[in-house]
Order: structure tokens, then sequence, then C-alpha cells
């Protein structure tokens, strides 16, 4: 479903999730992006060092973001950033400048 995001770009949706979601299990998110729990496991401890992420065992168990959190950056996609450089493309004047500004302002870090 997920499949062909960078490491980077798997964490912020990761991060995209629990801010939407009040909880999630660890092999649910495996499935959706086609990776290893031990991938997810290495994803929650990254993530947890800037958010605070916690899980819970058991059947009602899973990976969570206290109700407080909420992240300061939102990053475009790979496709998202690609979309809008070929519209950047097609402006001229101010508009051209917005859209480049835009990008600059959500584009991944690189």
């Amino acid at each position: 479903m997920n499949e062909g995001f960078s490491t980077f770009e798997r964490r912020m949706q990761i991060l995209s999730i629990l801010m939407n979601h009040k909880q999630i299990s660890r092999l649910e998110l495996a499935r959706r992006f086609s990776v290893s729990d031990d991938s997810i496991c290495r994803d929650i401890t990254a993530l947890s060092r800037f958010a605070p992420i916690s899980s819970k065992m058991g059947r009602y168990g899973g990976v969570y973001i206290v109700d407080e959190f909420k992240s300061t950056k939102v990053y475009l996609s790979r496709d998202e950033e690609e979309v809008i450089e070929e519209l950047i493309h097609t402006l001229t004047g101010k508009k051209r400048l917005l859209l480049q500004t835009v990008l600059y302002k959500f584009a991944m870090p690189k």
C-alpha cells in the first residue's frame, strides 16, 4: 500500500498516523508500510526522541502519542514535491515565487 517510502518518509507518515488516530498496533503499521516489526520498532524508537510516543502491551495495546502533542513541521511526500515542481514551471511572476516558497517551506530535508 505505502511501498517505496524512504525511512524518513515512513517515519513522518507514522507520526501523522499517530497524531490522527488514538492508537495503532505495531503489526498494523508493519502491514501498512510493508516492513518488518523490527523496522517499526526502530521507527518508534527514533520518533520517540522528539515526540511523546508510548506503547502498551496486551489486547488493547499498541503505539500511541499523547493527546496534547502537536507537530510543528509538516513535510511533503516525494510525489507531492514532484507535482509542485512540475506546476512551478507552468507559472510566472508572483505565483511562481509563492509556489517555490511553499515548496521550500515544506520539502523534506535532503
